[in-house]
């Protein structure tokens, strides 16, 4: 029906059906500005959200500082250090067996089981038990002996069995430890450690865990961040704010996530020790996690707020693990995530330092980089996220503020629907219409595509039916007759191509031929292990004068042939003729380690040849050959006319040997071509 149309009326009738597609372009455009904006203005809200929770998080730890300078810098706290000092030592008395095995029979039933039951493995006691007497008596009188529970040992002010005249440091924590109460309640600490710098003894703790009364350098716990935080306030003690160490999952706190802020202690001037405390992650995590109420700050049903460390781990709790645990625990078992992991997070209830949160947008936080993008969050959902670095101190964290993209970009999933739903119905209409003049107009272009692919795989013989008179025939056509004018051209240049690849054949080494034949410009190579072969012939001159040219020509190439099938049989390389000169090598451009021997076996050859091509035509033509071995350089020589050359001293050599005076047919050879044939027929033997 359309075959005898022109183009022009053929376009017409597309133009007729791009409605379809103007109604889509519209609905697009629509879709697209409506998503832009509303991922805009969740990005903002998100950002506001994070901001306004950096600043909280900000604010509170630089008043956590500020409290902890305020009350390190006391002197009677200095004081307090000076007295436990003395009192620490004086403590050294040996425990009773009965004793030792009270304090470790503790540690068998609260810390060591519960060590075990997160790590999956057996700790040792004495791993984790005071190494020195004062450490053990102490860790006794208010660990072991202490009749409040693991959770309430702070509540003991003396032991039952101290003697206050006698036991110095029993008077000194009756009078300290309940001012050392208020201090740590007012300042939101989970715990207040004093240190002596010079042992690094932990002279004294409000909670009587196992850190009390142990060395922070050689004992138990000398790889914890209590005793790195002691150490990074003795490397600068002049610093004037207190510094902070990063979480991490403390022993003697059973393995809950804590950090640690610590400052030196002075008195008039002169070093004391080192004061320390212990928090938890709870006002973090309280901060961060609106206190449960996330929908009442914006977050909706998958939004949240929380920190990563540089170690990549969370430091304040998933929402999705605190809504819902069990079903939080499947879905990171089936993304992959290991079992010690999961195990921690159960154990623990806890996602701090156990959930690993590896994003682009955490890695750019960390770097310093504040910005908003979609990525695929910890849990392995596609989240809106507003990312910042948070440094705190010397504290290097990212805060992020994220919302499911299911949640967020809903509104444009409902609106991409009804755009979907008015655009088809126009697109049902135009395209039952479109399919029947679509399939018309785009015949003859399907079956020209088929020839021009069938043409681009190499089938030159290719053509396509043509029917009508439009511009498509005369396109197919024109088609049908260039693939022809291609396989002629085609057919000729593989003719000529082979005579090509022959005669470059005939005049290189089919190595070499190889090689230039593929467009390789340059040849040339280096052989170590070669027997140059110098044949001159003698007696030509005389036979040229009583010859015309012709069948002087016949009998050179009868000679040059014998030569050349001899060459071919001991695998030996021509390399040229030049007049009565032939020249020819043994281990090139296939190494040969019988070269020697070849090139020998091929010469004695050359004279048998010489002596039959006398008899047979009646000359007195005589043979000199002379062999030598050595390293050659060889290459392709001239670029308009070229010639395959050899260079190297055995060359010169066996010419030097070759044109020697003789009044015969002879073979010289060079020393260094004797030796290698005499070694070869030593080893055969």
């Amino acid at each position: 029906m359309l075959g005898n149309l022109s183009i022009r009326s053929k376009l017409l009738i597309l133009l007729l059906l791009s409605g379809i597609g103007g109604s889509i372009i519209l609905g697009t455009i629509g879709y697209v500005s409506s998503s832009n904006a509303l991922s805009d203005a969740i990005y903002k809200q998100l950002t506001s959200i994070r901001e306004t929770r950096k600043a909280e998080v900000e604010r509170y730890m630089t008043g956590v500082q500020d409290a902890f300078a305020l009350f390190a810098n006391q002197d009677h706290l200095g004081d307090a250090v000076d007295q436990l000092k003395l009192a620490f030592d004086a403590s050294g008395e040996v425990l009773s067996s009965e004793q030792q095995a009270r304090l470790s029979g503790h540690y068998e039933q609260s810390l060591l089981p519960w060590l075990a039951d997160l790590t999956g493995r057996q700790h040792l006691l004495s791993d984790y038990l005071p190494q020195s007497n004062p450490g053990k008596q102490l860790q006794y009188q208010y660990i072991a002996a202490n009749k409040h529970g693991d959770d309430r040992k702070q509540q003991l002010l003396r032991p039952p069995d101290a003697d206050p005249s006698r036991d110095v440091y029993a008077r000194i924590h009756e009078r300290l430890h309940p001012e050392m109460l208020k201090v740590v309640e007012k300042l939101n600490l989970s715990d207040i450690y004093l240190i002596d710098h010079r042992t690094g003894n932990v002279l004294y703790s409000i909670s009587k865990k196992p850190d009390f009364a142990t060395n922070l350098k050689t004992g138990p716990y000398r790889r914890t961040a209590l005793a790195g935080i002691f150490e990074t306030v003795l490397s600068d003690i002049n610093i004037d704010r207190p510094v902070f160490s990063d979480f991490e999952k403390y022993p003697p706190a059973g393995m809950e996530p804590v950090a640690f802020i610590a400052m030196p202690v002075f008195r008039r001037g002169d070093l004391l020790g080192v004061v320390a405390g212990r928090t938890s992650s709870d006002i973090l995590n309280a901060t961060l996690t609106s206190g449960g109420k996330w929908v009442e700050q914006g977050l909706d049903q998958s939004g949240e707020v929380y920190v990563v460390g540089s170690d990549l781990r969370l430091r304040t709790d998933s929402r999705f693990y605190l809504e819902d645990r069990e079903g939080y625990l499947q879905q990171l078992e089936k993304s992959g995530v290991p079992e010690l992991d999961r195990r921690s997070i159960t154990v623990l209830r806890s996602t701090v330092l156990n959930q690993i949160v590896d994003t682009v947008a955490v890695r750019n936080a960390l770097a310093g980089k504040s910005g908003t993008e979609i990525v695929i969050d910890y849990r392995g959902v596609p989240v809106l996220s507003a990312y910042a670095p948070l440094n705190i101190g010397n504290l290097r964290w990212a805060i992020m503020a994220e919302k499911d993209v299911a949640e967020a970009l809903q509104p444009m999933h409902d609106l991409r629907r009804n755009i979907l739903l008015a655009t088809g119905s126009i697109a049902i209409a135009l395209t039952l219409f479109s399919l029947l003049a679509a399939n018309s107009f785009l015949r003859p272009i399907n079956r020209l595509k088929e020839g021009v692919e069938g043409l681009a795989a190499g089938d030159d013989t290719t053509q396509i039916p043509v029917s009508g008179n439009d511009e498509f025939a005369a396109l197919g056509n024109a088609f049908n007759s260039m693939v022809q004018d291609i396989a002629d051209r085609n057919q000729t240049i593989r003719s000529k191509t082979l005579e090509y690849e022959s005669l470059l054949r005939s005049v290189l080494p089919d190595a070499v031929a190889s090689r230039v034949s593929v467009g390789e410009t340059l040849v040339a190579d280096t052989f170590e292990n070669v027997t140059a072969i110098y044949a001159a012939i003698d007696g030509f001159a005389s036979v040229m004068r009583r010859v015309d040219a012709g069948e002087m020509i016949r009998l050179m190439n009868e000679l040059v042939d014998g030569f050349d099938e001899a060459a071919e049989r001991h695998g030996i390389e021509k390399i040229k003729t030049v007049g009565d000169v032939y020249l020819a090598a043994c281990g090139l451009p296939a190494p040969r380690l019988d070269h020697s021997q070849r090139a020998h076996d091929f010469a004695s050859e050359m004279i048998v040849i010489m002596e039959r091509f006398n008899k047979a035509n009646g000359l007195a033509l005589t043979l000199r050959i002379g062999l030598d071995s050595g390293e050659v350089d060889a290459g392709i020589v001239g670029r308009r006319r070229f010639v395959y050359e050899i260079f190297g001293e055995c060359v010169v050599g066996a010419r030097q040997l070759a044109l020697a005076e003789s009044a015969e047919s002879v073979i010289r050879l060079s020393d260094r071509v004797r030796s290698s044939i005499s070694a070869g027929i030593e080893a055969a033997q």
